[in-house]
């Protein structure tokens, strides 16, 4: 079972790695013209899945075996976040919980629609899916972490090391992604309101870490359910 859930964090690696080596060696010249004219060394990845393949047909394939896993996983960590006895306030933080895990898979959802609509096929969609992924991905990962610092606990229950050390990675990851997303839109729009030589390629450097450091934040919760007794427990 584990490593049917490492798997599913896997493939969006591999697919992002060899669309870009891909396009790379096979599309560079097409991958990097913008409408400024301008000289870039990266590709964006809306340009790698929008227009060339196979790199398009590896994205969305390598997705659709992910994003039912994906839904499965974020339903099962709710499930085990609800059986936590250690939390006060149970009331509220059932609710709370509920809301951050509607975020999480409107997150899931924004993904597919930005995968499987490209900005070649209707822009505007495109678009709409990237933004509300980004919104609810960030909003998803911020809520997680406030919860696991400041919900208060029942007296008699104090922080494990697993705990501490869990939490200590989903902050830095956390950090990681918001701080590469921040530069991506520095340079995006400098990008595009001044035309300059390789900006364009500097942001999409940057974007390559959001999608990193995205897969690698979610990628947390296989490895926190191994670490636990040895095994996965979806509940405890």
């Amino acid at each position: 079972m584990y490593n049917f859930l490492r798997l599913t964090y896997f493939l969006p690696y591999f697919a992002f790695i060899t669309c870009i080596i891909v396009t790379i060696f096979k599309d560079f010249e097409k991958s990097t013209h913008t409408h400024c004219k301008v000289i870039n060394f990266l590709p964006s990845i809306s340009a790698i899945i929008a227009g060339f393949e196979p790199q398009r047909f590896i994205w969305r394939f390598c997705f659709a075996l992910t994003s039912i896993p994906r839904y499965l996983i974020g339903y099962l960590q709710f499930q085990r976040l609800l059986n936590r006895h250690h939390v006060a306030l149970p009331e509220y933080y059932r609710l709370i919980q509920m809301i951050n895990s509607s975020i999480h898979f409107l997150e899931l959802t924004f993904l597919l629609l930005l995968t499987y609509i490209s900005s070649k096929e209707i822009k505007r969609m495109h678009e709409y899916g990237f933004i509300g992924f980004m919104m609810c991905s960030l909003l998803h990962m911020f809520c997680t972490i406030i919860i696991d610092y400041y919900w208060p606990r029942t007296k008699h229950s104090s922080l494990t090391e697993k705990e501490k050390y869990f939490r200590r990675k989903r902050l830095k990851w956390f950090m990681y992604n918001s701080i590469s997303f921040l530069i991506s839109l520095y340079f995006f729009f400098r990008h595009n309101f001044f035309c300059e030589p390789y900006i364009y390629s500097i942001y999409c450097f940057f974007e390559y870490f959001v999608i990193l450091t995205n897969i690698r934040y979610h990628s947390i919760v296989p490895d926190e359910w191994d670490q636990q007794a040895g095994q996965i427990q979806f509940f405890y």
